[in-house]
């Protein structure tokens, strides 16, 4: 069978003499460097100013490049607000219309994100450290993508067996309409209405793919489980609640495999959506100046090199080498099939025009529900 990977992730086991150090360099690390409560960030050195980040990633996932963004300047503060995707585009309109929001707005959900840029909300950011960044991952030098994820396939590598695991969506949808009793009840995708990811994702699927109208059909006869969150579908995954889960995101995905020998991951064989996650600088930032620093930060050589070793988010940087990175994806999809990038551009609010986004849902309702 073929897969994400030719072989297990394998971690190194830490050996027994050495396991009492680690813990103490870990736990005087922490000294330093642990937040005095979830999603606060005290500055290291005396608070001259505060940085306030609105991101639909999880915090635990940024936490390493929070703390050393801190280091290299330690008089700042840091509070991260971590919200799914629609929340988060919501909060950040109320708060924007009060006057003033957070200072750097991140999402997965591109499309939502280039709206609030086509809107105006974003300010301008130009500094020699973007001239690297390729023409697909920047728009109007104020929104800028910075990883290189994959939409995936994510299986329990125990409950399905090899021969039962789809290797692109035509085999997915002849095996949920051939074993439709196999798989009832024990398939899950995001809920479209509630994850502006899975939107994004869904709104893709159905420009690219003639199999759109046929997936959906099939998934709504096995009675398709819908989750708001990544989280919640690799949980029911590896407890064994679901055999496979559609449209994935793929840097969770290779975190939790790393974690676990019940996780498996396909990139489908006919194409893999490839999606990026997209930082702007608010106009109303309480402070623009950190808001701009921490977009550097990530789009560094050095944030860059983070988001491969620490957080598993597939840095675009040339120059950042590994399995969990822009060449590693492209890589691994050698053998596999075509890589559909999504862009940044205009070409994305085609499904958030107002009534298209009606029609588009309204169908999957219909369909899904």
């Amino acid at each position: 069978m073929i897969s994400f990977c030719s072989k297990r992730l394998i971690t190194s086991k830490i050996s027994e003499a050495i396991k009492p150090l680690v813990l103490c360099i870990g736990l005087l690390t922490n000294l330093f460097y642990l937040p005095a409560s979830a999603g606060n960030y005290p500055a290291p050195a005396i608070e001259t100013e505060k940085l306030q980040i609105l991101s639909s990633t999880d915090e635990s996932v940024m936490k390493s490049l929070l703390t050393d963004y801190q280091r290299i300047y330690p008089h700042v503060s840091v509070e991260y607000i971590d919200r799914n995707t629609v929340p988060l585009f919501n909060k950040f309109i109320e708060d924007y219309k009060k006057g003033s929001s957070s200072d750097i707005i991140i999402s997965s959900a591109m499309d939502l994100q280039i709206k609030l840029v086509n809107d105006g909300y974003a300010a301008t950011h130009s500094t020699e450290n973007i001239g690297w960044v390729p023409e697909w991952a920047q728009w109007r030098k104020q929104a800028f993508g910075f990883t290189y994820e994959p939409g995936v396939i994510v299986y329990n590598t125990k409950l399905l067996a090899p021969e039962n695991v789809p290797q692109s969506r035509f085999e997915l949808i002849e095996k949920l309409r051939d074993q439709s009793d196999y798989f009832m009840g024990r398939v899950g995708t995001y809920d479209i209405e509630s994850s502006g990811f899975g939107y994004l994702l869904a709104s893709q699927d159905a420009q690219q793919a003639s199999t759109w109208g046929r997936l959906t059909e099939n998934l709504s006869a096995v009675k398709v489980k819908l989750y708001d969150s990544t989280s919640g579908m690799l949980k029911a995954i590896q407890e064994g609640e679901l055999l496979l889960s559609y449209n994935v995101l793929g840097s969770y995905a290779y975190t939790a495999i790393e974690e676990s020998e019940q996780l498996g991951m396909i990139l489908p064989s006919d194409y893999t959506l490839v999606m990026s996650r997209v930082g702007f600088v608010s106009k109303r930032a309480r402070n623009a100046k950190a808001g701009h620093q921490f977009l550097d930060y990530l789009l560094s050589e050095r944030g860059q090199q983070l988001l491969a070793t620490e957080a598993r988010l597939y840095p675009i940087h040339p120059a950042v080498s590994g399995e969990a990175t822009y060449s590693g994806l492209q890589q691994a999809a050698q053998n596999r099939g075509p890589l559909k990038l999504i862009k940044l551009g205009p070409a994305l609010l085609t499904y958030q025009d107002k009534l298209k986004k009606g029609n588009f849902l309204k169908e999957w309702q219909e369909v899904i529900r």
